[in-house]
Formats: structure tokens, sequence, C-alpha cells
């Protein structure tokens, strides 16, 4: 190989000192070697851009190149760039390609590429592959080079004719590896996004905002799930047209305040239809963010309708209630464990002659006197630790009608709202039914 590369740069030297040019013959003669091998060296020499060919009638001459070779302007880029003649051989190739199979370029030229002697058994088989691919004839065409780091290219054959009417290919490859391990982890982000957002509670919808025109471009199944539309037919829907016509108003007027403070979240709530016709009440929380050149508003849909009918049964229940409580005849009062007053109803705030504002919030020694408080009070301890439901009847030291302080039978009982929720004392005084110095 070194005696090859002595040979090469020896011919260079004796037409740099030749510069009308000289023939195959002088060539020959100057270098001790015969025309056949002289010829190789100049077929080298001359498809790598390094001399130039004027042929006067019969005769060749050689001259060096005075333009600049092909192979210098393709080193310029990072793809690999090689021309094979139609036996498949090396004929040129850029800086790149050499540096690829580790191999200088007078070496290589003129030997068919898939005969080179490589060290590399992977660059070997990659070129063997490459061979094959070329072979087809396909004009675009994808290949790896494997190893314990691999490297994808996307390949281009094109045909090209030389001045002297030969045919060649030319070959391009570009590594295209960081686009396809950009692309990969963009689908595997976009694979986790999805799997996350199709187990959300929540219907999720990212829309773009381009030129005054929204287009959806994403949506989970949990949102068909609420609206009962299709997954094509989502992509169609709007979240205000989900609204009633009365709740339309409110809707639009809490996106355009997202519009105006972007980046903030803005809450509304409101009844609306499913696709067939079933009223839902829904919680949408939207958000509007820069991004890039556009605009995109992602917005989080709840279906809160058990929620709002289980709210509007306690509101109902807790109405109900403080009516009964406000239009009973007998005073009644609820207590907590520390002695604090929940509420009571005007009878009974009547009957200890305060105003029930004055009453509710209030311990029981802050609105009667502390001896009557103390025998009010007595056996709530007993109630609340009581496990089973119970009541109890007593007669204690109360307000009587009139404003004495007597007997009174009082009612009592445990509740509480829930397992480990808070007990209070419900309790009744009875007015009617005095039994003095009796506990039943």
């Amino acid at each position: 190989m070194h005696r090859l590369a002595d040979e090469l740069a020896h011919i260079k030297d004796l037409l740099r000192n030749h510069p009308h040019g000289m023939s195959v013959t002088e060539i020959a003669s100057a270098l001790g070697r015969n025309k056949h091998s002289t010829g190789r060296y100049l077929d080298i020499l001359h498809a790598a851009g390094h001399i130039d060919l004027r042929t006067f009638g019969m005769a060749k001459v050689f001259t060096l190149s005075t333009k600049v070779p092909l192979s210098a302007l393709l080193s310029y880029t990072n793809d690999l760039v090689f021309v094979l003649d139609r036996d498949m051989r090396i004929i040129q190739g850029n800086d790149p390609f050499f540096d690829l199979i580790g191999i200088k370029g007078e070496i290589v030229l003129q030997k068919r590429l898939d005969q080179l002697e490589l060290s590399q058994p992977d660059i070997h088989t990659f070129l063997t592959e490459l061979s094959d691919k070329i072979f087809t004839k396909n004009e675009t065409f994808e290949i790896v080079r494997r190893g314990q780091e691999p490297r994808y290219y996307n390949g281009k054959v094109i045909p090209t004719i030389f001045d002297d009417g030969s045919s060649a290919d030319t070959i391009i490859l570009e590594d295209v590896t960081l686009e396809k391990e950009a692309l990969r982890s963009l689908r595997e982000s976009e694979a986790f996004f999805r799997s996350v957002s199709d187990h959300l509670s929540d219907g999720l919808i990212v829309s773009e905002f381009v030129d005054g025109k929204k287009k959806v471009i994403f949506h989970n199944q949990r949102l068909c799930e609420i609206t009962g539309f299709s997954a094509d037919e989502i992509s169609h829907v709007s979240p205000e047209d989900l609204a009633l016509p009365e709740e339309k108003g409110r809707f639009m007027k809490a996106i355009r305040e997202a519009e105006i403070d972007q980046g903030s979240m803005k809450e509304i709530r409101f009844w609306a239809n499913r696709k067939d016709g079933v009223p839902i009440y829904l919680s949408i929380r939207a958000k509007i963010v820069p991004f890039g050149d556009t605009v995109r508003g992602y917005i989080l849909i709840t279906d809160m309708t058990k929620w709002k009918k289980q709210e509007e049964a306690q509101l109902l229940h807790a109405t109900l209630i403080q009516r009964l409580l406000t239009n009973f005849s007998h005073p009644i009062f609820i207590i907590g464990e520390n002695g604090v007053f929940f509420t009571a109803n005007p009878a009974f705030c009547d009957l200890i002659h305060s105003k029930q504002e004055d009453v509710v919030g209030k311990h029981v020694t802050e609105v009667m006197p502390e001896n009557v408080a103390k025998e009010f009070i007595k056996g709530n301890d007993e109630l609340v630790t009581k496990k089973e439901s119970s009541h109890v009847h007593m007669v204690v030291p109360f307000y009587k009608p009139g404003g004495s302080i007597g007997d009174v039978l009082i009612e009592k009982s445990p509740v509480s709202s829930g397992v480990n929720a808070p007990t209070y004392i419900f309790g009744v005084v009875i007015i009617d039914d005095i039994c003095p110095h009796k506990n039943l």
C-alpha cells in the first residue's frame, strides 16, 4: 500500500515539473514501469480528480488538474458520498466515506465495494448489505450499520454520466440516526402521554389556535365516555357546544378570561347534555398558554353529575330539616361534643330568652347560668361514647315557659354524619310532659 502511494506521488511530481503534460509512454519511462502499470496509476489519479486527460489525435496527454476536485467539495458535507462504475468499483468518494471504512481513498479506488479487506466485521457486513441494495437499482433505500451504537442512513442512488460517455452511480448516504432516535423518543413520549391520559378520570382535550381558528389536536378516551360522542365526532365538538343554551354565555365568558389571563387556570361548572340527551353536570378547567408561534388550550372536563345530585339531595335534606326545626313547636337543639351549640330552633331560643344568633356557635355556659348549663349537658359524654344508636329521657332543672327554672323533661340522642365523623347530641325539650324528680 505504501508503494502505491509513493508511485502516485511520484507521478504527480513528474507532472508538476512538466506543466505542458506527459504521455503514458513518457511517464512509464520516467518511472521505470511498463505502460500497463503506469496506466493503472493514471486511472486512479484521474478518478480522484488529481490529474486531467487531454487527447491529441491518438495521443493521450496527462497534466495536473487545474480544477477543484469533486471529492474536495464533497468533503464539506457530512453525508457519505461515493461513485461506483458499472462493475461496482469505487472510482471516487469523499472524506466521510473513507473515514467510515477506515482506508485512504487512493488505496480503495478501482476496487469493488464488497471486496474491500476491512478489519472491522460490522463495516464489512454494512458494505455487503449496501452493495446488495445498490444492485437492486432502487433510487432510495434505508440501511443500518449495526454495532454497539447502530447508525441509520437514508440512501439515494443518482445515475451519473461522465464526459467520456461512461456511466456510473453516485451514492449519497445521509446519517439520520439523531432523527430516528428523536422520532422514537417522541413516539414513546406520545404513547406514554396517551396511556396516562386514557387512564385519567377526567376528559382531556387540547386545542390549537391558528389565525383565530381553533383545531382539536388531541383528546383522550375518557372525554368520549363522558360526552357520549365517538372519537371521530368529538374532534368536531367544542366544549361550549355541550353547554345548555342558558349556560353557554357563562362558559364563553370564562374562556375569554382565560385567553386574556394566559397561563392561569379558569374553572366553570354548568349543566350540559350528552349526545343521547341525558343531562350531565360538568366541571371544566381551562388553561391557555403560548406554544411557539401558536396558542394552545388545555381543558380538563370532569363529570360531576353524581356529586351534584348528592349535593342537591343534601341541600334539600338540610332545607327540610331547617324548616322542620323552625316550624316544630317543641324546643330543639343540637350540641357538639365540646358543649357548643351547632343549631337551635326559634322555640328553644324563646324558651331561654335569647336570640338565635346569640346561641348558635356559643358554649352552653355562655347562654345560660353555670348551674343550669351543668345539668343541661349531663349525660352527653356517655351518649357520645356509646357505639349503638340510643336515646335517653331525663328530668333536669331547666327553663320553663314563663321564664322560671324547674324540672323539665329532655330527650337526647347521639347523631353523626358518618364513620369517624364528629358526634352531636340532638335534643328535644318536652315542655308538656313534666315528670318531677324522676329519670326515665
